[in-house]
């Protein structure tokens, strides 16, 4: 193959000779990364893509952190599709999501568009999908723990109804009774049955062994004797024959001939649904067309820019009784006035040989409060090269994580050989790019993986010393609507278990069950960890103090191990309503003193947390009212050894027309803590989104948050409200 100097060549043409907006803002991004802001937003949202499997169209919609899927609603129909989520707390970054963040899927003729936004990552975390109009739909997790998979049938692809033999039944030939006289004119029937009889077994023989245009041939010259005991059957099966010959035109010509001859025959029924299976075929052919035009050279552009304001304003007033006289003070301000501008733009060359892309997504926080900073965080800028046929890829630029070990977004290069999903070698080097204080690590690792199992190892410095050594193994298990995964790592450096878990989701009940079993260090062992409370940002002004083996020592003592566990069932009652529950145990150990200097930073023992339990339970329906509307409720209980309260959260989706969607909220939550002190909180909500053109939206949010807190010697009650306007240009 000489097509690795002409991908190159397409790259550096790219830059010379690309005038559009969208190129500019892929490439410019790209030039200036090392100079834009490194601090990572938490976006959850990395890549939307599309393949063509005989399922349906596939749409992997990848998230840049580990979570694990819970259910989805409306189960295989409808305009929106919901997809709730766990966040699972990995090794990756565990700062929170961002919600509205929108992703539109790659253009296709076979399936209708859709986007993917985020929406309540606090609350209950989930992916809204509107398509452009109706769709059937499957749900089910990705191979790995950071995919959802969405399986879309294409407009023209119809249900199965039966199975279809794949052969024909050959009559018997019709023999008269012995010593039985026949006429002339029997005789020459009974000798052309015969003959039409060796037909079929000869087409059919021919068909067993895929010659299918030998049992063309065989059918026509049945077909061309006198109508026999044999001519029904040979008009269905020459029909088939054509078909599976690659000869669908024909076919269908042969299948509508037969039902205008043998409208009620025994084969009727059958002919009738291969005639329709051929909208199947025809789809797969065009889905086909698609992807051989797509292995044309040529570039694929897609941008969005999605400027937001934020607003928000609180009024506390608060009572604090001090020796039986009561003191109340009022505060009113403006806590909240930004600008958020989210900017994605990407860039894909595809040929035969290569799929490349140029990657660009940045979000600017622009404040308008004196007391509140403005800052830019950079979250993808990369280039990605990868060759089908000599199975290799690279990645350079700031990425997400793809698990092996790295703890989350980075700047570097990753690279595989190799099929994924068979075998292959994989390596990635890179500074981490997490938004903290203090240097930013950097790492080398190594992975090899056999499907379902990889096995990685990789070693992390930070300043001057070792920040991280470990070695790990992933196990993927994907077959229908069963689905497992499960990680083990280890660090040899501290020598000590760092995470192991395991995930999985199986269909039950027409719904689905998910368990989820985990264990970890929080936060992960990291040398890093000794700088918890310290008073320095450096590892090395620590070591100028202490010997390595006690900095691991005091990094140790500053990590707690959190174990969980969860289950849950979504089961649908009829085909508008689903029921589903979630229980959740967790427990998170206490922290021993640790530090002896004010450089160390000396810390008083910490308590554990004591078992945590969480109990959910939801009802959602759809097109109770209007067609495609959703609705849901759900009542949480959460009981631990300081704190027990329950919330309730109501939520309605409706598609006023065309262009206008709303979105309407109402969450009510109670608790109270050991000392009796209560919190009352009530917070509705209104989203509205217009879709200005094909490619422009508005959206608007409003709500008020009343909370009211009240203890033995303090009560304070909040208000405060807020909205938030914006725009969504995709071109």
């Amino acid at each position: 193959m000489r097509r690795g100097p002409r991908i190159i060549l397409k790259f550096d043409m790219a830059i010379k000779r690309t005038t559009s907006l969208k190129s500019y803002l892929v490439i410019f991004g790209l030039l200036l990364q090392p100079v834009i802001s490194k601090h990572a937003a938490a976006q959850p949202l990395d890549d939307v893509s599309l393949e063509y499997q005989s399922t349906g169209i596939v749409a992997t919609i990848r998230l840049t952190g580990p979570v694990q899927y819970l259910r989805h609603f409306p189960e295989r129909h409808g305009k929106v599709l919901e997809i709730f989520y766990s966040r699972v707390s990995g090794a990756t970054s565990d700062e929170p999501w961002v919600d509205n963040e929108v992703r539109k899927s790659p253009p296709s003729n076979l399936i209708p568009g859709f986007t993917v936004t985020t929406r309540n990552q606090q609350t209950q975390p989930k992916l809204v999908v509107e398509f452009e109009r109706d769709a059937d739909y499957s749900v089910t997790p990705g191979k790995d723990n950071r995919s959802l998979l969405v399986t879309i049938r294409p407009d023209k692809l119809p249900a199965k109804t039966s199975t279809l033999p794949l052969l024909p039944t050959i009559k018997p030939e019709s023999l008269p009774p012995p010593g039985t006289t026949l006429s002339e004119d029997e005789e020459a029937m009974a000798q052309i049955n015969k003959k039409a009889r060796a037909l079929m077994i000869e087409a059919r023989d021919a068909m067993r062994a895929a010659n299918n245009v030998a049992a063309v041939d065989a059918f026509n010259k049945l077909l061309l004797l006198p109508p026999n005991d044999y001519t029904q059957d040979g008009q269905e099966w020459v029909g088939v024959a054509r078909e599976r010959a690659d000869q669908i035109d024909k076919a269908r010509v042969e299948y509508e001939l037969y039902l205008k001859v043998y409208p009620e025959g025994d084969g009727a029924a059958r002919v009738k649904q291969r005639l329709s299976g051929l909208a199947a075929v025809h789809a797969a052919k065009l889905g086909t067309a698609v992807v051989e035009k797509k292995m044309a050279e040529r570039w694929i552009s897609y941008s969005s820019i999605s400027p937001h304001y934020y607003y928000s304003h609180s009024k506390i007033e608060s009572t604090v009784t001090f020796n039986n006289v009561p003191s109340t003070t009022t505060i009113s301000m403006v806590d909240q006035s930004m600008l958020i501008t989210n900017l994605d733009a990407s860039e894909r060359y595809i040929s035969e040989d290569y799929d490349g892309r140029l990657v660009f997504s940045d979000v600017a926080m622009w404040n308008f409060l004196s007391s509140q900073p403005s800052r830019n965080r950079l979250t993808a800028a990369y280039g990605e090269i990868r060759n089908r046929i000599r199975k290799y890829s690279a990645r350079l630029g700031r990425q997400s994580s793809s698990g092996a070990g790295v703890l989350g977004r980075f700047d570097g290069l990753s690279a595989s050989y190799g099929d994924p999903q068979v075998a292959g070698l994989n390596g990635v080097v890179g500074r981490l790019s997490d938004f903290s204080s203090g240097s930013k690590p950097t790492f080398v690792g190594l992975s090899v993986n056999k499907d379902p199992v990889s096995i990685y190892a990789i070693n992390q410095r930070v300043e001057s010393t070792t920040d991280r050594r470990a070695v790990g193994a992933e196990f993927r298990y994907f077959e229908g609507r069963k689905t497992a995964y499960a990680l083990v790592d280890y660090d040899v450096y501290f020598k000590a278990l760092n995470a192991a878990q395991a995930m999985g989701t199986v269909g039950a009940y027409g719904g689905t069950v998910n368990i989820m079993v985990d264990h970890r260090k929080a936060p992960t062992l990291s040398i890093r960890n000794a700088l918890l409370g310290a008073g320095t940002s450096s590892v090395d002004a620590l070591l100028q103090t202490m010997s390595a083996s006690s900095l691991r020592d005091l990094a140790r003592a500053r990590t707690a191990t959190s174990n969980s566990g969860q289950i849950g069932i979504s089961v649908p009652l009829d085909k508008k309503w689903q029921a589903g529950g979630d229980l959740r145990l967790s427990n998170t150990t206490g922290l021993p003193a640790s530090g002896t200097t004010a450089l160390e930073g000396i810390l008083p023992e910490t308590p554990g947390r004591g078992t945590e339990m969480s109990a959910t339970g939801v009802l959602i329906g759809n097109s109770l009212y209007t067609d495609n509307d959703i609705w849901s409720g759900s009542v949480t209980f959460n009981v631990s050894s300081s704190v027990h309260g329950y919330s309730i959260y109501l939520y309605n989706y409706s598609l006023i027309n065309s262009d206008w969607t709303v979105n309407t909220s109402l969450q009510f939550y109670r608790q109270k803590d050991q000392f009796g002190s209560t919190i009352e909180r009530t917070t509705p909500m209104v989203r509205g989104t217009y879709r200005i053109k094909q490619q422009l939206n508005a959206d608007m949010d409003g709500g008020i948050d009343y909370s009211d807190s009240s203890g033995l010697q303090q009560t304070s009650k909040t208000k405060r409200f807020f909205f938030s306007a914006g725009l969504r240009w995709d071109f």
